[in-house]
């Protein structure tokens, strides 16, 4: 017997919804890149902003010591596509923003 009915209709269903998570998926993934991305562009613009106006003092740049240490000792491996390598980035992000923080 082939399998029709009420068996075919609920397999049919779980691929609709399996193709619907990877789309979610997708633009999730987007999104949060977006978002990252935006962080990296603001971190950037306040180290360029220090740069051009030569506004950095003793502190900041003793900060900017600290963030270099923290950027160099980012070990992450990006072919793997671990999920444990993007928390290590944000972590590293979250650490970059505490520090610049205060340069206002």
């Amino acid at each position: 017997m082939k399998a029709e009915g009420t068996d075919a209709s609920p397999m049919k269903t779980v691929v609709g919804d399996l193709e619907s998570l990877r789309l979610a998926l997708r633009e999730s993934v987007s999104h949060y890149l977006s978002r990252m991305e935006g962080e990296i562009d603001s971190l950037q613009n306040v180290v360029n902003y220090m740069l051009e106006t030569n506004k950095v003092d003793s502190g900041k740049m003793r900060d900017i010591r600290d963030m270099l240490t923290v950027l160099r000792h980012v070990d992450v491996k990006p072919e793997k596509g671990r999920r444990k390598d993007i928390k290590k980035i944000e972590s590293v992000l979250a650490d970059l923003k505490i520090i610049t923080e205060h340069w206002k």
